[in-house]
């Protein structure tokens, strides 16, 4: 069995620097489609769309970030020759979507802390107790929960660090070695931006349906409504690689700050 040395090579410049391909690339070979997941930015209703295309009917969460069900494959399941050689074709579709920094934030703290105990066991409560020593604070507030003020500090602090990709840089998260996007697309334009992806693949009336099919949205009030101005400069300060890369505005609405101060 031959060994292709330039596969390897191909895969080993995208784990540089502590990417993880296996957890954030998914592969839907036969439409040639590559998908650089960033968390917190409509994965969840991209992967559904990704498996259909696949052939397979994963509508619950747990099933759609399963590969045994969802059907993506990743670098190594679909073969590191089979990923280079669609990975550097021009005939391949290769994408990503970004989200406003402001925005990912508030949906990663709904989703992943608000409202849990410090004291469960829970793994991102685990990572968090891990790590707030970054920001100069210790595990003796276990019992509370993480108020989303304290949840900006934190993530802030670590937004560089790789510790969770869901409010990584997503600058850094698609700096990926060798791996050109054709497209960046934007949470705030999700039905426009991923009518670009199925008309690659030349999708029916049907699955172009399911794009208004937001799953796994997080619970939350509007975004700007949990910003003071002192929060917002935080995000800013931290995330703007994101901000400038992307062309999101620094501003929030003055008025919604200003509500939320007052409070």
């Amino acid at each position: 069995m031959c060994f292709d040395t330039s596969a390897a090579s191909f895969y080993a410049r995208l784990c540089k620097d502590g990417y993880d391909p296996e957890s954030h690339i998914d592969v839907v070979p036969d439409h040639r489609l590559i998908y650089l997941c960033v968390p917190k930015s409509a994965t969840t209703s991209i992967k559904m769309i990704l498996s259909a295309l696949a052939g397979r009917d994963a509508t619950s969460i747990r099933e759609l970030h399963k590969r045994k069900y969802s059907g993506l494959k990743s670098p190594t399941l679909v073969g590191l020759s089979v990923f280079h050689k669609l990975a550097t074709d021009s005939r391949t579709f290769r994408f990503s979507f970004v989200r406003n920094p402001y925005a990912r934030l508030v949906s990663a703290w709904a989703d992943k802390f608000r409202d849990k105990s410090l004291s469960s066991c829970d793994s991102f409560v685990d990572q968090y107790l891990t790590h707030n020593w970054t920001i100069g604070s210790s595990k003796k507030s276990a019992g509370h929960t993480l108020s989303f003020a304290r949840f900006v500090e934190f993530a802030a602090a670590t937004a560089g660090q790789r510790i969770d990709a869901h409010w990584q840089l997503q600058d850094d998260l698609l700096d990926v070695p060798a791996l050109k996007l054709d497209l960046i697309g934007k949470v705030e334009n999700f039905d426009r931006d991923m009518a670009k992806v199925l008309d690659h693949v030349g999708a029916d009336h049907h699955l172009r349906q399911a794009v208004g099919v937001h799953m796994n949205a997080s619970r939350h009030e509007p975004w700007p409504k949990y910003y003071t101005r002192a929060l917002a400069d935080r995000v800013y300060r931290a995330y703007e690689r994101d901000f400038d890369r992307f062309r999101y505005p620094r501003t929030i609405p003055v008025s919604q700050i200003e509500a939320v101060s007052q409070v």
